[in-house]
């Protein structure tokens, strides 16, 4: 590969991601590009390039699925910069996100049923009460950090109840989680903690299942009879972490920051209420805390969008600049809550192909709970500091921005 025509430090990623993204995709489908600290990746920055790219074989997640190629991968570089004991690294080599082809496709088998429709939909009643306390201790209150003290507790929780740990654990194990995916904590500590309290529940509930998603990993068996490992199980319980905890928290102050900005657009989802799915779908393909997809490794040499790559090569998406990709999404970088799309023209907040996120639907629904009991069930939530003084914990070299706090009155 050639060296980065781009770098994602430019202040222009900072300062407008979105326009610096526009004339990027404008000016290829596909572009080479340096991300801190690490190699140069090709970086798709079109919508049907990324979704033509994510559904290739010849793609791959696993590096050590590339003949002959010796070295770390991206995800191994960061296990190293964390300082990951050996003990450990198990956990993350075997998860769902980091195989391909039938392995992959065994590993999805197995996990699917833990997120079934029927799951997922089961759950609406206690994230509805979950959502219901925090909101009313919120609005006694009367402000608070909307990250803090709604959109974490809420997913914690959610996610808590979905892998089936006991109420009383709850406060420690949500402790670990927050720690786990901050880079200021003791991640070895809190990934240590996590996943000896998961193997603990495993063996109680092979000795006495319940209704939860760690019995469900537990008991199901694919066609041959095979059943997901301990080291397999575990390792989901930390993709939950990750994707269904802390993005998903993150989306929803994202969210509410997108409908205050767009005041006609939350005046529209009031009076039509019943527009929320779609709105989610446009909050979700907008406010996307997440700002690339986990990169894909070339198995051999191939052409992608018209571009030669080398086998070895490390390709990724923009999900900032996909997303507003006008040949898909007219006037994209206007908010419109009633926005309805053919099929398979949708965001790709979650991914494309084999590899979309398996947890899609349960944060749909955590997004719908949330702005439903936020906006449309009050009509009093309001930013208790200006626009300029909200802050950021980190901004993501892609776009994306975290919020180190969100005050807000209710």
């Amino acid at each position: 590969m050639a060296d980065p025509v781009v770098s994602l430090l430019d202040p222009e990623f900072e300062d407008d991601p979105i326009g610096a993204f526009a004339r990027l995709r404008e000016m290829a489908p596909l572009v080479p590009v340096g991300f801190p600290g690490g190699p140069p990746v090709w970086l798709i920055t079109r919508s049907e390039e990324f979704k033509a790219a994510w559904s290739d074989p010849r793609l791959v997640t696993n590096i050590s699925n590339v003949p002959g190629h010796q070295g770390p991968s991206i995800a191994d570089q960061a296990l190293t910069s964390l300082d990951v004991p050996a003990e450990l690294l198990r956990y993350f080599t075997s998860n769902l996100m980091l195989q391909d082809g039938k392995e992959h496709a065994r590993l999805r088998r197995l996990v699917a049923p833990a997120f079934s429709v029927r799951r997922i939909k089961a759950l609406r009643p206690r994230i509805e009460e979950i959502s219901t306390q925090l909101v009313e201790a919120f609005a006694e209150r009367g402000s608070g950090d909307l990250l803090k003290e709604y959109a974490t507790p809420l997913t914690g929780a959610v996610i808590c109840e979905l892998v089936g740990i006991d109420r009383d654990d709850q406060p420690q194990i949500r402790q670990w989680m927050d720690e786990y995916a901050n880079i200021d904590a003791d991640f070895t500590t809190s990934a240590k903690g996590l996943f000896e309290y998961t193997r603990k529940l495993i063996a109680r509930r092979r000795a006495e299942p319940a209704d939860d998603m760690i019995s469900t990993l537990v008991q199901t068996t694919d066609v041959d009879g095979g059943r997901l490992n301990e080291d397999e199980i575990i390792s989901m319980v930390g993709v939950l972490v990750n994707g269904g905890y802390h993005s998903t928290a993150h989306f929803i102050p994202n969210a509410v920051l997108t409908l205050l900005e767009n005041p006609d657009q939350l005046a529209l989802l009031r009076a039509r209420p019943e527009a929320l799915p779609h709105a989610i779908d446009e909050l979700m393909r907008i406010a996307n805390p997440i700002p690339s997809a986990g990169p894909r490794y070339a198995s051999e040499d191939m052409e992608l969008a018209g571009v030669p790559i080398c086998k070895g090569d490390a390709v990724t998406g923009s999900l900032q600049s996909v997303n507003y990709d006008p040949r898909v999404f007219a006037e994209p970088g206007r908010c419109q809550v009633e926005r309805v799309l053919k099929r398979g023209e949708g965001h790709l907040a979650f991914g494309s192909g084999p590899h979309r996120c398996i947890g899609a639907a349960l944060a749909e629904l955590e997004g719908e709970v949330a702005l439903d009991h936020l906006f449309l069930q009050r009509e009093t939530l309001e930013l208790a500091v200006k626009r300029s003084e909200l802050r950021y914990r980190e901004i993501i070299p892609g776009g994306a921005r975290l919020f180190s706090a969100f005050p807000v009155r209710l």
